[in-house]
């Protein structure tokens, strides 16, 4: 797995973006996106011990709304959601610099802040970060866009600590198959009442096509083989104040330790990519020899 270090912002985008496509991390020296010194501060003091319950705090930058603050003292929400929604917007501005192409038609997700420490978190296997997976949203099906995410490490003094076990392309020829997962998801030919009720009320976005069942799936499936957790894997180590990017769906990562950090997704359109036979729903749709998504994504 390829770690690029990105020198500055005047490089060429579309190589860029055609790299961190193919499974490369780019990483960005200088700290472009350190949050300010009040933001810092009030960030770096939420130090909640493990919670069953949350993964994060997620802002919605569509709505400005704020969830999984339980644990989060009252005083200080007001300014945790300003420095979420000011890391959001300066996120944005910088991926819309480097990547034109991509921002004609994303989908901005969720902003979270992870304050809790990942090493030991009391979690099942599916929902630890210390196991390696490739993402997908059981809320939000993605219909073949492609899932972005932007890292920084906040803490003053620890790395935070990623592993990997090789890019889609290889998981996929190993397991998609074998598995079984492929050969028994169909395309959705509509919706069930459950599936219906959850998109009224918001809770679930779009249809979920066969390549977001199988996303679904393959995530699980990962997360409990212990042939895949054994495997050989490549350990990333992202200091104090370091910027990174990757495409999640199609590197498997895991985060053995570290805390406080925060994240921006995307959601990337398959038709502003840079190499489209790249994407895992290519990749699926090759060794299916068929279809996977349905329609436009939603």
């Amino acid at each position: 797995m390829a770690l690029i270090e990105v020198p500055g912002p005047d490089m060429d985008g579309a190589a860029l973006a055609a790299a961190l496509e193919s499974g490369a991390i780019l990483s960005f020296p200088g700290q472009p996106l350190a949050p300010s010194p009040e933001h810092l501060a009030v960030l770096r003091r939420q130090n909640p011990g493990h919670s069953r319950f949350h993964k994060n705090i997620a802002y919605r930058p569509e709505s400005g709304r704020m969830s999984g603050v339980s644990e989060i003292p009252r005083e200080d929400r007001v300014a945790v959601h300003r420095a979420l929604e000011d890391f959001s917007g300066r996120s944005l501005r910088f991926l819309a610099g480097l990547f034109p192409a991509y921002a004609r038609s994303w989908r901005v997700d969720y902003t979270s802040f992870r304050p809790y420490e990942e090493e030991g978190r009391p979690l099942s296997p599916r929902s630890r970060n210390d196991r390696m997976h490739v993402d997908a949203f059981p809320s939000r099906p993605t219909n073949g866009d492609r899932i972005l995410r932007l890292f920084v490490n906040i803490h003053p003094s620890r790395d935070r600590v990623w592993i990997s076990g090789g890019n889609f392309q290889r998981l996929a020829e190993r397991y998609a198959l074998s598995s079984g997962i492929l050969a028994s998801v169909e395309a959705s030919r509509g919706e069930g009442a459950l599936a219906g009720i959850l998109r009224a009320a918001g809770l679930r976005k779009g249809r979920r096509s066969a390549y977001d069942e199988f996303m679904l799936r393959f995530h699980d499936f990962l997360k409990e083989n212990e042939e895949f957790q054994a495997a050989a894997r490549e350990q990333f180590s992202f200091p104090p104040g370091s910027t990174w990017l990757v495409f999640t769906d199609g590197v498997s990562h895991a985060v053995l330790s570290g805390r406080h950090a925060l994240e921006q997704t995307l959601l990337i359109a398959r038709d502003s990519l840079a190499s489209a036979e790249s994407a895992p729903i290519s990749i699926l749709e090759r060794l299916a020899g068929r279809r996977l998504s349905v329609g436009a994504a939603a």
